[in-house]
């Protein structure tokens, strides 16, 4: 058992453990000695490795999860379930993985989805997969389903990503994810974040339709609760700059402006050069005094007779 303090932050922990087929599970736990076990048991039917971090529950959550052969990460007080997060994506970071899966230990989400998640990140060539609750939207509220369409309509504006569930907290990361991402400050703004730091990396986000365990909570509280993370969500995501791109892409892209932006100089052979000829410039050849003549008498051939009788009396 491996046990952070409170002052604990992200950083590098643990030993590098190589897996067979290159998926972890991660469940995050508190207080859930009614259904870890349960949980615990599904998912290692599809990873043969699973890490239950535990957010300081005062009931049986770790005993449970120890005889199930899990990876218990624990925490000496109740921190929140970003922090759990944020500890669990430190401890990855040394980790021999390909994808890694998020999923709750009140059994709201359902182990037997896990493989539908790599499948799809292979198929879309995606490093994020979010999960999203439409095959029993019978069983959400209806403050949440407006909650999830305000999130999803800031998302695909700023981000174009669609994710149609973004309150979902099931979802999958790869390796690169994980070892780029930043730890999260708040709990509201997990998957703003994420998606946020997706994009500055220009990584593909897919979505997945999972199915809602028999342990969802449907109380008005919850709601109520979904709809104030959709509009902390959705306000970071529309007054928040986007992510600016690294350094080194940074350097990159300033390299292909300025390849672009010089002429292209090319050698001329002496033997293929032509003589120029030399421009004629009769604005400025000097007038002798015959040309002038013979502009004087064509100004007066095209006058009439009669011009030339008034200018005549004029002079006179």
């Amino acid at each position: 058992m491996i046990t952070f303090p409170d002052e604990y932050e992200s950083g590098s922990v643990g030993r590098k453990q190589p897996l067979s087929d290159g998926l972890v599970a991660v469940i995050l736990a508190y207080n859930d000695e009614k259904t870890i076990q349960n949980v615990v048991k599904k998912t290692l039917r599809k990873c043969e490795r699973c890490i239950v971090v535990d957010d300081g529950s005062s009931d049986r959550t770790v005993e449970l999860a120890q005889q199930s052969r899990a990876e218990i990460i624990t925490h000496v007080s109740t921190r929140g379930m970003i922090a759990s997060f944020n500890t669990a994506v430190a401890y990855l970071r040394d980790s021999d993985f390909k994808y890694a899966i998020f999923l709750s230990a009140s059994g709201q989400h359902e182990p037997g989805d896990m493989h539908r998640f790599v499948r799809m990140a292979q198929i879309r060539n995606a490093d994020i997969i979010c999960g999203s609750r439409e095959k029993n939207r019978r069983s959400i509220p209806t403050l949440t389903k407006w909650a999830n369409i305000l999130a999803d309509s800031c998302i695909k504006f700023k981000y174009g990503y669609r994710l149609n569930d973004p309150l979902c907290n099931y979802r999958m990361l790869s390796k690169k994810v994980i070892a780029t991402l930043p730890p999260c400050k708040h709990n509201y703004l997990l998957t703003a974040h994420i998606l946020r730091h997706a994009y500055g990396l220009k990584l593909r986000v897919g979505h997945l339709a999972v199915t809602v365990g028999q342990n969802y909570v449907t109380k008005p509280a919850r709601a109520r609760r979904d709809f104030k993370q959709s509009l902390y969500m959705s306000l970071f995501i529309l007054f928040t700059p986007n992510p600016s791109l690294e350094k080194k892409e940074k350097k990159a892209a300033r390299k292909l402006a300025e390849e672009s932006s010089k002429p292209v100089i090319k050698p001329i052979d002496e033997t293929e050069r032509k003589p120029r000829r030399k421009k004629r410039r009769y604005g400025n050849r000097r007038r002798s005094a015959s040309d002038i003549r013979e502009m004087k008498d064509r100004i007066m051939d095209s006058k009439s007779p009669e011009v030339l009788k008034e200018e005549k009396e004029n002079i006179l």
